[in-house]
C-alpha cells in the first residue's frame, strides 16, 4: 500500500562536512559528544554510526548523491572536478548546479508546497534549477563556510612586529608557523600546481574560464580561478590533501619604531609598525598601546595618519570582529575580518598578530532572494570568515581557526532558527564544513610524522575541540525535537589519517603525470632544450590519469588528439590495470591501488556510463591523503576512516534503536521523502530506511 500522508511535518537535515562515524563513536564513548549521544538515545542508528558512502568520498559529488538518491554517474557531478569534454587535462569545478542531470528532493519538497531552505548545499543546489517562492536558496556555490569563496577578498595574514626587523616585508603564502622572531626574510613556498605555460595552453585556459563563468551565468558571481585549470602533478610534489597540513600562510614583518608623521595626537610611549595586507595594495598604520600598569597590551590599527579613528582597537588574545575596506576597481568595498593578538611583549618589542580574511559585506550573488542578504547581515552581521588552513600550527588551529567555526556555526544556526521563526520554512537542507576544513589542517598529524611539531596525543586534541563545535552546533537544534521536528545528521564522507603515503597518484587538483609517465603512458611536451614542460604531449600520450579516480585513454574519434584505435582500446585498458595493481610502494613493496575497473564495470559503484572515466581506480586505504581517492569503507590510523555517518530522530523515527541495516547514501533522499510523505525524487535510486521507522510501509 503507497503512504499518501507523511511521519512527520517538519524535517531538518543536518550535514556535516566530513563527520567520522568511527572518530564520532569514540568521542561519545569518552563522553565527549553529549548532544549527539542524546540525539541517539532519543532516535535510530547503526551502532557503529555508519552509513555506507557512495564513491568518490568527495564533497561535490556526495552532496549531490544525498540530494537526489542517485549515484554520480546518474546525477553527473563525478567527483571534485569534472575533465573538459575535449581536453580532458583541463578540470573544472563540479559544484554548479549546471552540470547536475537528477532531481533533487529540495525541488520536490518546494513543488510539495514545502517551504524550503537549501542551506549552502555543496553538490547541485547553486544556482536553484527551479523558480518557487517555496524555494529559498543560500550559497552552495563553494566548500568551507557559507560563501567562504564568493565573498572572500584576501588572504589570512600573519603580521610579525619586532625590533629585530630591519625593513617592512610582504609575500603571499611565505610562512608554515606563525612562530617567527621577525628577523626571517620571507619566500614564496612552491604549490604544487604547474600549469601549460605556452600562448596556446594560456589562451585555452582563458577560453575555459570565460565559458565556465557564462555557463553559470548568475549575475554578480565570480568563480574562483582554482574551478577552472590545467596543473600538471608530480610525485615530488606530494599532492596538495598531503601538504594541507602544512599549508603556507600570509606574512607581514614590520619593525617597531617610533611614531612619526601622525597628524594628530598619539598616546604616550605608543609604540609604531606597518601592516601590509591585501596583495601588498594595502597598508595599514599601528600604534602598540600601554596600560595603566605600564605593560604593552593593545594595538590599534588605522586606515592612515590622518584619521583619528582607529579602525579597530585590539584587546591581547581576544578574537575580534572588524570591519574595514578594501580598494576595487569601482572604488571601494566593505568587508569583515576577524583578527587576534597572539602575541605581545610586555615592553612593546614584539607581536604576533592574526587576521582571517576579509569577507565582502555587499556581495549578495549567491543568495536567491537577494534581499534576504541584506536581511540577514542586518540581525546576525555578513557571513562569517573561516581559514581555509593553518599549517602546522596549534594557534593557527585551535585560538584563530577553531574560534571562527565557533562563530559561523552560531552565526548559521540564528540563520536557520531565523527562517524557521520568521519564514515559516518547514524542510531545511543543511551543510557544515568545519571538520572537513579543520581535519585539513592536522589529519596527517594524526599520526606521527618526520614533519611532525606535535606528538599524535597532541593533534587528537584539536581533532576533539572540532568535534566540539559540531557538537555545541548540533545541540543548539535539539529543541526542534520538542516543536514537531524530525532531524537527520548524516555526512558525505570523512577524512582519514593514512598509515602511509603520500602519492600523487589520484590527487584531484588535476592531471596526475607520475606514476602514468614512468609506465609509459602520459608524456610530455619539451622546451627548445629538452626539458619537460607542464603540458601533454597529446601525439604521444595513449592514457592520462586524472581528479580522484579517473583514467582516460587518448581514443581515435572521440578524443581531439586521439592516437589510439578503438579496437586497440579493451586491451590497453587490462594493460594499464595490470600495471596499476604492480605500482608497489618502494618502502613496504605493499601495492598501492586497491582497485581498478573498466567503465563497464565501475557501473557496480555508480561510477561508470557516459559521464565516467575509462578506468577507475582506487586507493590503497594505507595511502589515501585525507579523502577523494579511497573507497569509501577505507580505515586508517587514530580511529579515522572515509565513511559517512547516519542518526535519526524525532517524529516518524524509532527510539534508541539500533538497526543492522547498512543505509547507504543514495538512500537519505528517500528516506526524507517517506517522512515528508512527497514524492521521491525523479531518478532516485536508492530506498527507504524503513527500518527506522515508527510505522510499516
Amino acid at each position: 500500500m503507497l503512504r499518501s500522508k507523511g511521519l512527520t511535518d517538519k524535517l531538518l537535515l543536518l550535514g556535516v562536512d566530513g563527520m567520522d562515524p568511527r572518530f564520532t563513536r569514540r568521542l561519545v564513548n569518552e563522553g565527549k559528544m553529549p548532544n549527539f549521544k542524546k540525539l541517539m538515545d532519543m532516535g535510530s542508528c547503526r551502532e557503529d554510526l555508519m552509513m555506507l558512502g557512495a564513491n568518490p568520498t568527495i564533497t561535490p559529488p556526495m552532496w549531490a548523491t544525498l540530494a537526489t538518491g542517485t549515484y554520480p554517474m546518474t546525477h553527473g557531478i563525478m567527483d571534485y572536478n569534472l575533465s573538459a569534454e575535449n581536453d580532458k587535462d583541463i578540470t573544472l569545478g563540479a559544484f554548479s548546479s549546471v552540470f547536475m542531470k537528477a532531481e533533487p528532493l529540495f525541488n520536490v519538497t518546494a513543488k510539495a508546497g514545502k517551504k524550503t531552505l537549501v542551506m549552502h548545499w555543496p553538490g547541485g543546489s547553486f544556482p536553484p534549477t527551479i523558480d518557487s517562492e517555496n524555494l529559498i536558496t543560500i550559497d552552495g556555490s563553494s566548500p568551507g563556510a557559507c560563501c567562504a569563496w564568493s565573498n572572500e577578498r584576501d588572504f589570512d595574514m600573519v603580521f610579525i612586529a619586532s625590533t629585530k626587523a630591519q625593513k617592512p616585508s610582504y609575500m603571499p603564502y611565505s610562512i608554515r608557523t606563525s612562530e617567527l622572531e621577525g628577523d626571517e626574510t620571507l619566500h614564496y613556498l612552491q604549490m604544487p600546481f604547474k600549469g601549460g605555460k605556452s600562448d596556446e595552453a594560456k589562451e585555452r585556459l582563458a577560453k575555459y574560464r570565460q565559458e565556465y563563468k557564462d555557463t553559470i551565468n548568475v549575475e554578480g558571481y565570480r568563480p574562483s580561478d582554482s574551478f577552472v585549470v590545467d596543473n600538471v602533478l608530480f610525485e615530488e610534489d606530494k599532492g596538495l590533501n598531503w601538504m594541507l597540513a602544512d599549508f603556507p600562510q600570509s606574512c607581514c614583518i614590520s619593525p617597531i619604531f617610533p611614531p612619526n608623521g601622525w597628524e594628530f595626537e598619539v598616546p604616550a610611549d605608543a609604540k609604531e609598525f606597518v601592516m601590509i595586507t591585501y596583495y601588498g595594495k594595502v597598508i595599514r598604520n599601528a600604534l602598540i598601546l600601554k596600560n595603566e600598569q605600564g605593560i604593552y597590551d593593545k594595538i590599534a590599527i588605522y586606515k592612515d595618519k590622518a584619521t583619528a579613528e582607529p579602525i579597530v582597537v585590539l584587546e591581547n588574545d581576544v578574537m575580534t570582529g572588524v570591519y574595514d575596506v578594501i580598494p576595487t576597481p569601482a572604488g571601494f568595498e566593505n568587508v569583515y575580518r576577524n583578527m587576534r593578538i597572539l602575541k605581545i611583549a610586555e615592553d612593546g618589542s614584539y607581536v604576533r598578530l592574526w587576521s582571517s580574511r576579509g569577507m565582502s559585506c555587499d556581495d549578495d550573488s549567491v543568495w536567491f532572494p537577494k534581499s534576504l542578504f541584506k536581511e540577514v547581515c542586518g540581525l546576525f552581521g555578513p557571513p562569517q570568515p573561516t581559514s581555509q588552513m593553518s599549517g602546522n600550527d596549534a594557534d593557527l588551529i585551535l585560538k584563530c581557526n577553531n574560534e571562527q567555526w565557533i562563530m559561523a556555526a552560531n552565526w548559521q544556526s540564528k540563520l536557520m532558527h531565523h527562517m524557521i521563526e520568521n519564514h515559516g520554512v518547514e524542510v531545511i537542507f543543511s551543510h557544515m564544513h568545519n571538520i572537513d576544513l579543520q581535519g585539513h589542517n592536522y589529519m596527517k598529524y594524526l599520526k606521527n610524522r618526520e614533519t611532525s611539531r606535535y606528538d599524535e596525543s597532541e593533534v587528537v586534541k584539536f581533532a576533539e575541540a572540532t568535534y566540539k563545535v559540531t557538537d555545541d552546533y548540533i545541540g543548539s537544534f535539539l529543541h526542534l525535537i520538542d516543536e514537531g521536528w524530525t532531524i537527520m545528521i548524516f555526512s558525505d564522507h570523512a577524512l582519514i589519517s593514512a598509515e602511509e603515503g603520500p602519492h600523487v597518484l589520484c590527487e584531484n587538483c588535476g592531471v596526475n603525470v607520475d606514476p602514468m609517465r614512468a609506465m609509459g603512458y602520459t608524456v610530455l611536451k619539451k622546451d627548445a632544450d629538452g626539458n619537460d614542460l607542464p603540458e601533454i604531449d597529446w601525439t604521444k600520450t595513449t592514457a592520462i590519469q586524472t581528479r580522484s579516480n579517473s583514467i582516460y585513454v587518448n581514443l581515435k574519434g572521440r578524443d581531439p588528439y586521439g592516437i589510439v584505435d578503438p579496437a586497440d582500446k579493451y586491451e590497453l585498458e587490462e594493460k594499464i590495470i595490470t600495471d596499476l595493481y604492480g605500482y608497489r610502494d618502494e618502502k613496504t613493496g605493499h601495492r598501492i591501488v586497491a582497485l581498478a575497473l573498466h567503465n563497464k564495470d565501475a557501473i557496480l559503484l555508480g561510477l561508470g556510463g557516459p559521464m565516467g572515466a575509462d578506468i577507475v581506480l582506487f586507493l590503497h586505504e594505507s595511502y589515501v591523503d585525507d579523502h577523494g581517492p579511497g573507497l569509501s569503507t577505507a580505515w586508517g590510523h587514530n580511529d579515522t576512516s572515509l565513511s559517512p555517518i547516519f542518526l535519526a530522530a524525532g517524529p516518524g523515527i524509532k527510539q534508541n534503536y539500533r538497526t543492522e541495516r547498512h543505509i547507504r547514501e543514495v538512500d537519505l533522499a528517500p528516506t526524507a521523502a517517506v517522512l515528508l510523505g512527497v514524492d521521491m525524487p525523479e531518478q532516485c535510486e536508492g530506498a527507504p530506511a524503513y527500518q527506522i521507522f515508527t510505522e510499516k510501509m
